[in-house]
């Protein structure tokens, strides 16, 4: 358990078994893939022709979406082959409409299906829709061996990987983001930054592997005697010290740009200041926010992930 300060967290490279089913929303088509020839063991072939249905109902997660592969469908053809359905739930998380940036990979056997269609939908922020996989075998001698090979797979080796597996015993590879319960102030001169909350996930970002997104949501107030004109809050005034003792500025991710008034608040849902940190992500981080660079003393808040 990773505790945060007075409240817990709780991060899991989880095996999520719970199906969940979602509106369908707009899809962008792709053509059905040719697909790679189909192992199996004798004697396991579907009875008269008849389509072979799994339920799978396992979920990963990967940019902010909840993946859930709920059922495959195996439908043999007169060449003795069959088409291949996998059929998907993505639940967003976000606040905005989303589709993946990256186009999975199916893995069939130990080799990666070139041939595999995949339709990503377009997902309305905080909602569902529903997408599909779909390939080919030439040959076809048992479905349900078929099935037990398949791997469906979000990004590459390179990166933070979500892999989760058609076979009844395959153990899905991902790790859940969760949120933080963590508040604290920093206040420099006329400016107020509160700390309201944030989140921990994994990086999908390319090449970052073992890191983690460490996201800290702030809300930002202006005193009365801030000069005419306004006072620009950028990302860039935000830093934090992380466990291992590493200074590390906010991410370009968490674009941190307002123009802040006298007397104004500002509590914009998308205002994080980001940080991209060594996984797991244990430790005391110290967080600093220094509009001046330097020039004058800069406030500090440290919460701790245990």
């Amino acid at each position: 358990m990773l505790v945060i300060s007075t409240s817990a967290l709780l991060m899991t490279a989880c095996n999520d078994k719970d199906t969940k089913a979602g509106p369908t929303s707009s899809q962008i088509a792709q053509p059905m893939g040719t697909g790679q020839p189909g192992g199996g063991s004798p004697g396991g072939t579907s009875t008269n022709g008849q389509a072979t249905v799994r339920t799978v109902g396992k979920t990963g997660w990967y940019e902010g979406f909840d993946i859930t592969v709920d059922k495959a469908t195996v439908i043999p053809d007169e060449f003795g082959g069959a088409k291949i359905r996998i059929d998907i739930t993505y639940k967003n998380n976000t606040t905005d409409n989303k589709t993946l940036s990256i186009v999975p990979t199916l893995q069939v056997g130990n080799e990666i299906d070139a041939g595999a269609g995949f339709d990503n939908p377009a997902v309305p922020g905080k909602g569902s829709a529903t997408g599909n996989v779909t390939t080919s075998v030439k040959k076809l001698s048992d479905a349900q061996h078929l099935l037990d090979t398949i791997k469906v797979i979000y990004g590459t080796a390179a990166e933070n990987q979500t892999i989760i597996p058609l076979s009844a015993d395959g153990k899905v590879e991902s790790v859940k983001p969760k949120e933080l319960s963590v508040s604290g102030t920093l206040v420099q001169d006329q400016t107020t930054i509160q700390i309201t909350g944030g989140t921990l996930s994994p990086s999908y970002s390319k090449g970052e592997n073992g890191k983690m997104d460490l996201a800290l949501h702030v809300k930002i107030i202006g005193g009365s005697g801030i000069s005419d004109g306004g006072s620009n809050i950028f990302y860039e005034y935000f830093s934090v010290k992380t466990p291992d003792g590493q200074n590390l500025p906010a991410d370009i991710r968490g674009p941190i740009n307002e123009l802040l008034e006298r007397n104004q608040t500002i509590d914009n849902a998308k205002n994080f200041a980001i940080f991209v940190v060594p996984s797991p992500g244990t430790g005391t981080y110290v967080v600093t926010y220094d509009a001046k660079k330097g020039e004058g003393t800069a406030p500090t808040f440290s919460f701790t992930v245990s």
